[in-house]
C-alpha cells in the first residue's frame, strides 16, 4: 500500500512524457508583473503572478503505472506558479474498475521553471522544479526536479523526478504524455 502511494505521488509529479521536435518555449507568455528571480539552488524561478506555457489543465490518459500492476489517470493543473494534481487508480486497462486498496491522492504546491536543457535526442526541454505543500489535505514538503517539453499541446516529462537538481533526469518519457484540456 505504501509503495503504491509513493509510486502514485511520483507519477503525479512527473507531469507527462515525451515529444519530438527541436524544442519548446516554456518562457512566460504573459509578464503581468515582476520578473524572473533567482532561486536558492533552483536557478531562475517563475513568479506567482506570471503565466507560463504550462498554464491550464493537462491529463494523462489511462495507462499502466511504470513498474506496477495497476493503471491510472493523472490530471495536473498549473496556475500562476502553483499546481494541483489528482490521480485515479484502477485495476483494469480501461480504467473502469477502481483499485480498492489505493487512495486517489490529491496534491498541490508550487512550481518554477528553470533553464533550457538540450537532451541527447536533440530536444530542448525546460527544467521544472516542484514543491508539494499539501498531500491529501495534510501539510507536506517534498521537492522534485524534472524536465518538461511541450509540442502541439502535448506535455512530456521524464519517468521519474530527481530528488535534487544534480539528480534531475536527462531524458523524456515519450510513452504516456499529458494532453492539454484547456
Amino acid at each position: 500500500m505504501k509503495r503504491i502511494l509513493v509510486c502514485t505521488l511520483v507519477s503525479a509529479l512527473m507531469v507527462g512524457c515525451g515529444g519530438g521536435g527541436n524544442g519548446s518555449n516554456l518562457e512566460s507568455v504573459n509578464e503581468d508583473a515582476g520578473s524572473p528571480g533567482e532561486g536558492e539552488d533552483n536557478g531562475p524561478v517563475t513568479p506567482g503572478d506570471q503565466i507560463t506555457a504550462l498554464e491550464g489543465t493537462w491529463k494523462k490518459q489511462c495507462g499502466r503505472v511504470d513498474g506496477e500492476l495497476h493503471y491510472d489517470i493523472v490530471t495536473v493543473t498549473f496556475t500562476r506558479g502553483t499546481y494541483t494534481t489528482s490521480i485515479e487508480n484502477f485495476i483494469d486497462s480501461g480504467c473502469l474498475t477502481p483499485l480498492p486498496e489505493a487512495p486517489n491522492p490529491v496534491a498541490s504546491g508550487n512550481f518554477s521553471l528553470g533553464e533550457d536543457v538540450l537532451l541527447s535526442d536533440g530536444v530542448t526541454a525546460t527544467e521544472l522544479n516542484t514543491q508539494v505543500t499539501r498531500f491529501n489535505g495534510a501539510d507536506f514538503e517534498i521537492n522534485e526536479y524534472d524536465i518538461v517539453y511541450i509540442n502541439n499541446n502535448i506535455l512530456y516529462t521524464s519517468i521519474e523526478s530527481g530528488s535534487s537538481p544534480e539528480l534531475r533526469p536527462t531524458s523524456l518519457n515519450y510513452n504516456r504524455p499529458f494532453d492539454r484540456l484547456n
